[in-house]
Protein backbone atom coordinates (compact mmCIF):
# COMPACT_ATOMS: atom_id res chain seq x y z
CA UNK A 1 0.00 0.00 0.00
CA UNK A 2 2.85 2.38 0.83
CA UNK A 3 4.45 1.73 -2.58
CA UNK A 4 1.11 2.34 -4.30
CA UNK A 5 0.69 5.63 -2.44
CA UNK A 6 4.20 6.70 -3.46
CA UNK A 7 3.49 5.82 -7.10
CA UNK A 8 0.21 7.78 -7.10
CA UNK A 9 1.95 10.75 -5.51
CA UNK A 10 4.61 10.71 -8.21
CA UNK A 11 1.95 10.51 -10.93
CA UNK A 12 0.04 13.41 -9.42
CA UNK A 13 3.23 15.46 -9.23
CA UNK A 14 3.98 14.64 -12.87
CA UNK A 15 0.46 15.73 -13.88
CA UNK A 16 0.83 19.04 -12.05
CA UNK A 17 4.18 19.66 -13.73
CA UNK A 18 2.61 18.80 -17.07
CA UNK A 19 -0.17 21.32 -16.49
CA UNK A 20 2.41 23.98 -15.73
CA UNK A 21 4.01 23.35 -19.12
CA UNK A 22 0.95 24.26 -21.21
CA UNK A 23 -1.36 27.25 -21.63
CA UNK A 24 -4.36 27.65 -23.90
CA UNK A 25 -6.98 30.34 -24.48
CA UNK A 26 -9.48 31.08 -27.28
CA UNK A 27 -8.57 33.61 -29.94
CA UNK A 28 -11.11 36.40 -30.35
CA UNK A 29 -12.91 36.18 -33.65
CA UNK A 30 -11.99 39.81 -34.42
CA UNK A 31 -8.24 39.39 -33.82
CA UNK A 32 -6.23 40.06 -36.98
CA UNK A 33 -2.61 40.17 -35.81
CA UNK A 34 -0.26 38.78 -33.17
CA UNK A 35 2.75 40.52 -31.64
CA UNK A 36 5.36 38.48 -29.75
CA UNK A 37 7.88 40.39 -27.62
CA UNK A 38 10.68 38.08 -26.52
CA UNK A 39 13.94 38.68 -24.67
CA UNK A 40 16.11 35.65 -24.08
CA UNK A 41 14.28 32.51 -25.14
CA UNK A 42 14.27 30.32 -28.20
CA UNK A 43 10.95 30.46 -29.98
CA UNK A 44 9.08 28.01 -32.21
CA UNK A 45 5.88 29.32 -33.80
CA UNK A 46 3.64 26.83 -35.61
CA UNK A 47 0.63 28.01 -37.59
CA UNK A 48 -2.42 25.73 -37.66
CA UNK A 49 -6.06 25.81 -38.70
CA UNK A 50 -7.73 26.53 -35.39
CA UNK A 51 -9.13 29.19 -33.08
CA UNK A 52 -7.03 28.70 -29.96
CA UNK A 53 -3.74 30.14 -28.72
CA UNK A 54 -1.58 27.36 -27.32
CA UNK A 55 1.78 27.77 -25.60
CA UNK A 56 4.14 25.07 -24.38
CA UNK A 57 7.57 24.98 -22.76
CA UNK A 58 10.00 22.10 -22.87
CA UNK A 59 10.46 21.87 -19.10
CA UNK A 60 8.66 23.30 -16.06
CA UNK A 61 9.69 26.63 -14.57
CA UNK A 62 11.30 26.10 -11.18
CA UNK A 63 11.90 28.69 -8.48
CA UNK A 64 14.83 28.79 -6.04
CA UNK A 65 14.38 26.81 -2.81
CA UNK A 66 14.81 30.03 -0.85
CA UNK A 67 11.66 31.37 -2.55
CA UNK A 68 9.40 28.81 -0.82
CA UNK A 69 6.34 30.61 0.48
CA UNK A 70 7.14 33.76 -1.47
CA UNK A 71 5.56 35.27 -4.57
CA UNK A 72 7.51 36.50 -7.58
CA UNK A 73 7.27 40.27 -8.11
CA UNK A 74 6.62 41.21 -11.73
CA UNK A 75 9.17 44.01 -12.13
CA UNK A 76 7.91 44.78 -15.64
CA UNK A 77 4.43 45.49 -14.32
CA UNK A 78 2.80 42.59 -16.19
CA UNK A 79 0.96 39.62 -14.77
CA UNK A 80 2.21 36.13 -15.59
CA UNK A 81 -1.30 35.06 -16.57
CA UNK A 82 -0.04 32.01 -18.48
CA UNK A 83 1.98 30.59 -15.54
CA UNK A 84 4.77 30.12 -18.09
CA UNK A 85 6.55 33.43 -17.59
CA UNK A 86 4.44 35.13 -20.27
CA UNK A 87 1.67 37.71 -20.32
CA UNK A 88 -1.03 37.04 -22.93
CA UNK A 89 -3.53 39.80 -23.72
CA UNK A 90 -6.05 40.51 -26.48
CA UNK A 91 -7.95 43.59 -27.51
CA UNK A 92 -10.46 43.70 -30.34
CA UNK A 93 -7.86 43.25 -33.10
CA UNK A 94 -4.46 42.38 -31.59
CA UNK A 95 -2.99 39.53 -29.58
CA UNK A 96 0.15 40.41 -27.60
CA UNK A 97 2.43 37.80 -26.00
CA UNK A 98 5.38 39.07 -23.96
CA UNK A 99 7.85 37.86 -21.39
CA UNK A 100 7.29 39.16 -17.87
CA UNK A 101 10.40 37.82 -16.16
CA UNK A 102 13.75 36.20 -16.81
CA UNK A 103 12.59 33.09 -15.00
CA UNK A 104 12.87 30.70 -17.92
CA UNK A 105 15.70 30.08 -20.34
CA UNK A 106 14.38 27.39 -22.67
CA UNK A 107 12.19 27.16 -25.77
CA UNK A 108 8.66 28.48 -26.05
CA UNK A 109 6.45 26.73 -28.60
CA UNK A 110 3.47 28.77 -29.76
CA UNK A 111 0.61 27.29 -31.79
CA UNK A 112 -1.21 30.18 -33.45
CA UNK A 113 -4.15 30.30 -35.88
CA UNK A 114 -2.41 30.56 -39.24
CA UNK A 115 -4.60 33.38 -40.58
CA UNK A 116 -2.95 35.95 -38.28
CA UNK A 117 -0.45 38.56 -39.37
CA UNK A 118 2.56 38.00 -37.10
CA UNK A 119 5.28 40.28 -35.72
CA UNK A 120 8.17 39.11 -33.50
CA UNK A 121 10.53 41.54 -31.78
CA UNK A 122 13.08 41.64 -28.98
CA UNK A 123 12.23 43.61 -25.87
CA UNK A 124 15.89 43.75 -24.95
CA UNK A 125 18.86 42.49 -26.98
CA UNK A 126 20.34 39.25 -25.73
CA UNK A 127 22.37 36.79 -27.78
CA UNK A 128 22.03 33.61 -29.75
CA UNK A 129 18.33 32.84 -29.48
CA UNK A 130 16.70 31.01 -32.37
CA UNK A 131 13.28 31.84 -33.81
CA UNK A 132 11.52 29.28 -35.99
CA UNK A 133 8.24 30.17 -37.72
CA UNK A 134 6.21 27.71 -39.82
CA UNK A 135 2.97 27.48 -41.80
CA UNK A 136 1.55 30.98 -41.35
CA UNK A 137 -0.75 32.46 -44.01
CA UNK A 138 -0.60 36.11 -42.95
CA UNK A 139 2.18 38.67 -43.25
CA UNK A 140 5.29 38.18 -41.10
CA UNK A 141 7.75 40.70 -39.67
CA UNK A 142 10.67 40.10 -37.31
CA UNK A 143 13.65 42.01 -35.96
CA UNK A 144 16.45 40.84 -33.66
CA UNK A 145 19.92 41.99 -32.65
CA UNK A 146 21.69 38.66 -32.06
CA UNK A 147 19.10 36.02 -32.90
CA UNK A 148 18.76 33.68 -35.86
CA UNK A 149 15.48 33.61 -37.82
CA UNK A 150 14.27 30.61 -39.82
CA UNK A 151 11.01 30.61 -41.80
CA UNK A 152 9.24 27.67 -43.46
CA UNK A 153 6.14 27.70 -45.64
CA UNK A 154 5.03 31.28 -45.00
CA UNK A 155 2.52 32.64 -47.51
CA UNK A 156 2.28 36.38 -46.80
CA UNK A 157 4.65 39.28 -47.20
CA UNK A 158 7.88 38.82 -45.23
CA UNK A 159 10.23 41.35 -43.65
CA UNK A 160 12.94 39.82 -41.45
CA UNK A 161 16.09 41.45 -40.07
CA UNK A 162 18.91 40.35 -37.78
CA UNK A 163 21.92 42.45 -36.91
CA UNK A 164 24.29 39.61 -36.00
CA UNK A 165 22.39 36.41 -36.81
CA UNK A 166 21.43 34.40 -39.87
CA UNK A 167 18.15 34.91 -41.74
CA UNK A 168 16.82 31.83 -43.58
CA UNK A 169 13.57 31.37 -45.50
CA UNK A 170 12.35 28.19 -47.22
CA UNK A 171 9.19 29.01 -49.16
CA UNK A 172 6.76 27.38 -51.58
CA UNK A 173 5.39 30.70 -52.79
CA UNK A 174 6.54 34.29 -52.78
CA UNK A 175 4.97 37.68 -52.37
CA UNK A 176 7.04 40.64 -51.24
CA UNK A 177 10.13 39.40 -49.40
CA UNK A 178 12.82 41.38 -47.59
CA UNK A 179 15.57 39.42 -45.81
CA UNK A 180 18.48 41.30 -44.27
CA UNK A 181 21.38 40.75 -41.90
CA UNK A 182 24.19 43.15 -41.13
CA UNK A 183 26.80 40.57 -40.04
CA UNK A 184 25.14 37.21 -40.73
CA UNK A 185 24.28 35.14 -43.79
CA UNK A 186 21.02 35.37 -45.71
CA UNK A 187 19.50 32.31 -47.37
CA UNK A 188 16.34 32.07 -49.49
CA UNK A 189 14.92 28.93 -51.10
CA UNK A 190 12.00 29.41 -53.51
CA UNK A 191 10.43 27.49 -56.42
CA UNK A 192 12.20 27.82 -59.74
CA UNK A 193 9.01 29.10 -61.43
CA UNK A 194 8.42 32.14 -59.21
CA UNK A 195 7.95 35.46 -60.99
CA UNK A 196 9.45 38.41 -59.13
CA UNK A 197 11.72 41.41 -59.34
CA UNK A 198 14.95 40.56 -57.55
CA UNK A 199 17.39 42.89 -55.81
CA UNK A 200 20.53 41.70 -54.00
CA UNK A 201 22.74 43.99 -51.94
CA UNK A 202 26.13 42.68 -50.85
CA UNK A 203 29.57 44.04 -50.04
CA UNK A 204 32.83 43.42 -51.87
CA UNK A 205 34.04 41.28 -48.93
CA UNK A 206 31.41 38.57 -49.35
CA UNK A 207 29.79 36.47 -52.06
CA UNK A 208 26.45 35.70 -53.64
CA UNK A 209 25.65 32.08 -54.58
CA UNK A 210 22.67 30.91 -56.66
CA UNK A 211 21.52 28.18 -59.01
CA UNK A 212 19.07 30.54 -60.76
CA UNK A 213 19.97 31.77 -64.20
CA UNK A 214 20.14 35.56 -64.12
CA UNK A 215 20.54 36.53 -67.79
CA UNK A 216 19.42 40.12 -67.36
CA UNK A 217 20.95 42.00 -64.47
CA UNK A 218 22.51 45.27 -63.50
CA UNK A 219 25.35 45.41 -61.02
CA UNK A 220 25.76 48.92 -59.70
CA UNK A 221 27.57 49.71 -56.43
CA UNK A 222 27.21 46.14 -55.11
CA UNK A 223 23.52 46.01 -56.04
CA UNK A 224 22.39 43.29 -58.41
CA UNK A 225 18.92 43.51 -59.97
CA UNK A 226 17.22 40.88 -62.11
CA UNK A 227 13.81 39.69 -63.25
CA UNK A 228 13.01 36.11 -62.27
CA UNK A 229 10.96 34.40 -64.99
CA UNK A 230 10.13 37.70 -66.61
CA UNK A 231 9.50 39.53 -63.36
CA UNK A 232 6.16 40.40 -61.81
CA UNK A 233 4.38 42.47 -59.19
CA UNK A 234 6.23 40.87 -56.28
CA UNK A 235 9.66 42.01 -55.10
CA UNK A 236 12.41 39.98 -53.45
CA UNK A 237 15.24 41.85 -51.74
CA UNK A 238 18.17 40.11 -50.07
CA UNK A 239 20.80 42.06 -48.19
CA UNK A 240 23.89 41.31 -46.11
CA UNK A 241 26.68 43.77 -45.45
CA UNK A 242 29.15 41.28 -43.96
CA UNK A 243 27.83 37.81 -44.81
CA UNK A 244 27.24 35.62 -47.83
CA UNK A 245 23.88 35.46 -49.63
CA UNK A 246 22.42 32.17 -50.90
CA UNK A 247 19.51 32.06 -53.36
CA UNK A 248 18.45 28.48 -54.07
CA UNK A 249 15.83 26.68 -56.15
CA UNK A 250 13.41 24.63 -54.08
CA UNK A 251 13.93 20.94 -54.82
Amino acid sequence: MKKLFTFLTLCLGWQVALCQMRFATPLKSTTKQAIVLIERNNLNIQGYEGTEIRIEIDEPITTPKQADGLKRVAIKGLEDNSKLGLNVTQDDTTLVIREVCNCYNGTYTLYLPNKLNLMVYENFPQHGQRWLVKDMLGNFEASTEFGHISMYNLNGNIKAYSRHGAVNAYLSTARNIYLSSLYGKVCLEIPESIKAELKIRNSEWNDVFTDFQLPMYENNKNVLTASLNGGGSNTIELRSDHGNIYLRKKK
